[in-house]
């Protein structure tokens, strides 16, 4: 199944062809897709760059940082760390491998399978 914005990129690409403008466009999308229908900036841009000849619906490639931190390489840095203390809070674990706490808990919970693990000392 066909991601919806890409579906729905594909509709604007065809809507371009039959010389519909951008505003009947987003009108169109609406009615067609309602409550999922991508904003009116996103198919005023998509429009316009059909309209000057793009044939590919799919983003453009991106420079700059990765999206994520969580590799391989990392999932066995926090590995080995926690294999020395494994006291070490998501916080400390995230200050020593200079990562974010939020790929910390993701290597933590769907890499390693690990979850938070609360003892209570009670008096009697």
């Amino acid at each position: 199944m066909l991601d919806k914005k890409i579906e729905q990129r594909i509709n604007i690409k065809f809507l371009v062809k039959l010389k519909k403008t951008a505003t009947e466009t987003v009108y169109l999308l609406r009615e067609a897709y309602g409550e999922d229908a991508l904003s009116k900036s996103r198919v005023f841009e998509w429009h316009k760059r059909f309209s000057e000849g793009r044939e590919n619906v799919e983003d453009d490639e991106r420079s700059g940082r990765p999206v994520t931190m969580k590799t391989d390489e990392n999932v066995e840095r926090v590995r080995t760390l926690l294999r020395t203390d494994r006291r070490l809070g998501l916080r400390k674990i995230a200050e020593k491998l200079h990562m974010s706490k939020e790929t910390v808990r993701q290597i933590l919970t769907s890499d390693l399978y690990m979850q938070k693990v609360c003892a209570s000392v009670t008096d009697k």
